[in-house]
C-alpha cells in the first residue's frame, strides 16, 4: 500500500500530476475532496481501507482497523474541527493511517509505532503528505542529506529521539509520536499533539485490558481473510500470538518456524510443543539448509529507497519467508515483533518503581543486581541517578564514543555509540547535531524514562515492520506486529509498575493476560535463545562477499567512514556479537546508498564537505 495526500489547493493537483523521477504510482486509485480536487492517490487492496463521507467531510482509515463504516459515518456527522477526530481516532484498534478532509482542511495521521508513518515535505508551495518518504523526494527534487546519514551510522538503533521529525531526503519530515498532520485550504501545514501517553496507575487484576487490546489488535488482522499465517518461533511473544489467532473464526492459521543456522537451542523444542496444542493449524517447519543466511548476498533485490533499512543483514531472510507466506495463501504475516520491550520489565521499570513504591521494588533491584553482577556502589549508583531528558542527551553527546556496555546504567532511551570507523570530520558533526538539537529544549515522549524508553523502542520495532513490509511487497504479503499497536501499547504503558515485575517469571503482565488460553508451559517460560549462533554462521560464510563490499563504500567517498577500519572489524575474531552491532547501521546505509544513482538527479550521493 502506497498513497499521497494533497491539500484541497490547486497547486495539490498539479503536484499529484507532476512526474515522479525516484519512485512513481502506477494506475494510481483516486478519493476526491468534496470540491472533486484529488484527495488520496495511491494504490491500495480493498480490505487496506475504510472510507466513509458525510456532506463536505471525508475520513479513510488505511491499513487494519476495527473499524465499522456506519459508526465511522455517524460520528463523522458529528465533526465540526480537525481537533474533533481525536476522539475517532481513538476508537478503531489495528494499525493504520487515517485521513480526513473536513471541507477542505486535511489531517493525516499514522501510528505511534510508526508501522504507518507519515511523511510531509513543501511541494508546489503547498504541503503534501505521503506513506513513504521517497514518494514526497521524487517530488520536491530532494537530495541525500549527508549530515543526516552520519546520524544514521550511530547504533544500535540509529539517532536519539529528537530527530525522529527528519528524514536522510532534505526537505522531507515526520510528525513527532503523538502528533497529526494538519494541513489548511491554503495549502499550508502544521503538526499537533494529539495524543499523550497514560499515566501508570492501572491495577493490572486479571489483565483482561491488556487482553482485549491484544485479542482486537490480532482481529484486525484476521478480518476478512481466508489465511493469515504467523511466527512459531519458539519464543513467548510469537507463540502467544499464534494461540490468539488460532482463536479468530472463519481465518485459517499456518505457522512459520524458521531453524537457526549455527545451532540448535531450546526454540525448535518449544515450537514443536506449541504446535502440538495447535492442531487446528498448519505447521510448517523450515531448515537451514533451505534458508538464505544472514548477509546473504544484496545485489538481487531492489532495495527499499526510503532510506537505510534497519537489521539489513536479514534482509534476504523476509524476503525469502515474504514468499513462503504468500505461497500458503496468506497476504498478512504475524510477528512477536515488540513483546520483549513492551513485557520484559527492565532497569529503567525498577528505577521507576523504586520511586513510587520502594519496598515493591527492593527485592526486584537485588535480583537484577545479581544477575547483572553489580556491585553495590553501581547499584546504588544506577538506582540514584535522576538526570532530566535534556541533562541526559547532553550527557550521551559527550560519550558517543565511549566504551560503555548497553544498559548499563539509568537511561531514557538505548545509549547510541558512534562506529569504531567513522571518520573525525563525520564524528564531529554528529556531535555538533545533537548539540544543536539539545540547545532547542527537546521534551521527552513522557515524564517517566520508563516510559518514553518503551514509547522510543516502540517507534524501532514499528519502523522495522514497515520497512519489512516494502519488501513483502513484492510478494504480496504485508507484515505485522500486533504488540506494537496503539491501543497495546496504551494499555501496557498504563499497568502500575509493581504488577510489571514478578520474581520467577519472565513477562508478569502479558502471562496474567492470556492466562489460562496460552499453556501454561509456555507462559511460564524463563529463557529464550539469542540470535548470536546466525550471526556468526553469516559472517563465516559470507566473510569474503562483506570485505569485497567494504572495499570501495560510497560512505567512504562521502567523508563518513574509514574503510580500512571497518575491513579490520570483518577480519577480527570476536568472543561476542557487541563489537559487531555498529556495523548493522553501516552497512544499511552503504546498501541504502547504493540504490541511488551516482549522478545526474537530484538524489545524487553528496559528500560531507559538500553540505
Amino acid at each position: 500500500m502506497e498513497f499521497v495526500v494533497l491539500p484541497d489547493h490547486s497547486a495539490g493537483a498539479e503536484a499529484a500530476l507532476a512526474p515522479v523521477p525516484s519512485h512513481g504510482l502506477p494506475h494510481p486509485k483516486v478519493i476526491a475532496h468534496h470540491s472533486g480536487r484529488p484527495w488520496l492517490v495511491g494504490n491500495w487492496q480493498d480490505d487496506e481501507i475504510v472510507c466513509v463521507s458525510a456532506g463536505p467531510r471525508r475520513l479513510a482509515l488505511l491499513g487494519c482497523a476495527t473499524a465499522h463504516p456506519g459508526v465511522l459515518e455517524a460520528r463523522l456527522g458529528r465533526v465540526r474541527s480537525l481537533a474533533d477526530l481525536d476522539e475517532i481516532a481513538r476508537l478503531p484498534a489495528g494499525s493504520f493511517h487515517l485521513v480526513a478532509s473536513l471541507d477542505g482542511d486535511v489531517r493525516v495521521q499514522g501510528t505511534l509505532s510508526t508501522a504507518c508513518q507519515v511523511f510531509y515535505a513543501r511541494v508546489a508551495g503547498v504541503t503534501l503528505a505521503a506513506s513513504r518518504a521517497d514518494s514526497l523526494a521524487g517530488r520536491v527534487g530532494a537530495s541525500v542529506d549527508a549530515e543526516r546519514v552520519a546520524l544514521e551510522l550511530l547504533s544500535p538503533f540509529g539517532p536519539p529521539e529528537p530527530f525522529s521529525e527528519g528524514s536522510v531526503w532534505r526537505g522531507v519530515r515526520s510528525p513527532r509520536i503523538g502528533h497529526c498532520l494538519e494541513i489548511s485550504r491554503d495549502g499550508t501545514g502544521r503538526t499537533r499533539r494529539w495524543w499523550t501517553p497514560p499515566e501508570p496507575e492501572r491495577p493490572l487484576g486479571d489483565g483482561g485490558f491488556v487482553r482485549e487490546a491484544l485479542f482486537e489488535a490480532v482481529a484486525a488482522r484476521t478480518a476478512n481473510q481466508k489465511v493469515v499465517s504467523a511466527d512459531l518461533s519458539g519464543g513467548l511473544d510469537s507463540t502467544s500470538l499464534c494461540f490468539v489467532a488460532d482463536r479468530s473464526a472463519g481465518t485459517d492459521l499456518a505457522t512459520l518456524h524458521y531453524e537457526a543456522h549455527g545451532g540448535r537451542g531450546e526454540d525448535l523444542a518449544h515450537a514443536r510443543r506449541a504446535a502440538a496444542a495447535l492442531p487446528r493449524a498448519r505447521h510448517v517447519v523450515v531448515p537451514p539448509t533451505e534458508t538464505p543466511d544472514w548477509y546473504a548476498p544484496f545485489e538481487h533485490t531492489p532495495h527499499d529507497r526510503e532510506g537505510p533499512l534497519m537489521f539489513v543483514r536479514a534482509r534476504a531472510t523476509v524476503e525469502h519467508q515474504a514468499a513462503l507466506v504468500a505461497s500458503l495463501g496468506a497476504r498478512r504475516h504475524l510477528q512477536g515483533v515488540g513483546g520483549d520491550e513492551l513485557f520484559l520489565p527492565g532497569t529503567m521499570c525498577l528505577h521507576g518503581l523504586l520511586r513510587r513504591d520502594p519496598a515493591a521494588a527492593l527485592p526486584h533491584v537485588r535480583a537484577l543486581r545479581s544477575k547483572r553482577r553489580w556491585s553495590m556502589a553501581t547499584t546504588v549508583r544506577t538506582m540514584a541517578a535522576a538526570p532530566s531528558y535534556r541533562r541526559w542527551l547532553a550527557t550521551e553527546a559527550g560519550e558517543l564514543a565511549a566504551d560503555r556496555a548497553w544498559g548499563s546504567g539509568a537511561y531514557w532511551e538505548v545509549s547510541a555509540k558512534l562506529p569504531p570507523w567513522i571518520t573525525p570530520d563525520a564524528a564531529s558533526t554528529v556531535r555538533r547535531l545533537m548539540r544543536e538539537a539539545i540547545a532547542a529544549g527537546p521534551e521527552p515522549l513522557a515524564a517517566l524514562p520508563v516510559q518514553h524508553e518503551m514509547m522510543w523502542i516502540n517507534r524501532v520495532n514499528g519502523t522495522v515492520m514497515r520497512r519489512n513490509s516494502s519488501i513483502g511487497a513484492h510478494a504480496g504479503v504485508s507484515f505485522h506486529a500486533p504488540y506494537t499497536d496503539d491501543r497495546v501499547l496504551e494499555a501496557v504503558l498504563s499497568v502500575r509498575l509493581a504488577d510489571r515485575v514478578a520474581e520467577g517469571r519472565l513477562k508478569p503482565v502479558l502471562a496474567r493476560a492470556l492466562d489460562g488460553m496460552v499453556p501454561a508451559e509456555i507462559l511460564h517460560r524463563t529463557g529464550k535463545d539469542d540470535a548470536s549462533p546466525t550471526l556468526f554462521s553469516g559472517l563465516r560464510r559470507r566473510r569474503g562477499e562483506l570485505l569485497d563490499f567494504a572495499e570501495n563504500t560510497r560512505l567512504a567517498g562521502m567523508g563518513l567512514i574509514d574503510g580500512a577500519a571497518l575491513r579490520r572489524l570483518l577480519v577480527t575474531t570476536h568472543a561476542d556479537t557487541r563489537p559487531l552491532m555498529p556495523f548493522d547501521p553501516t552497512l544499511a546505509c552503504e546498501l541504502w546508498l547504493r540504490s541511488l544513482p551516482l549522478a545526474g538527479t537530484a538524489a545524487a550521493v553528496p559528500s560531507l564537505r559538500t553540505t
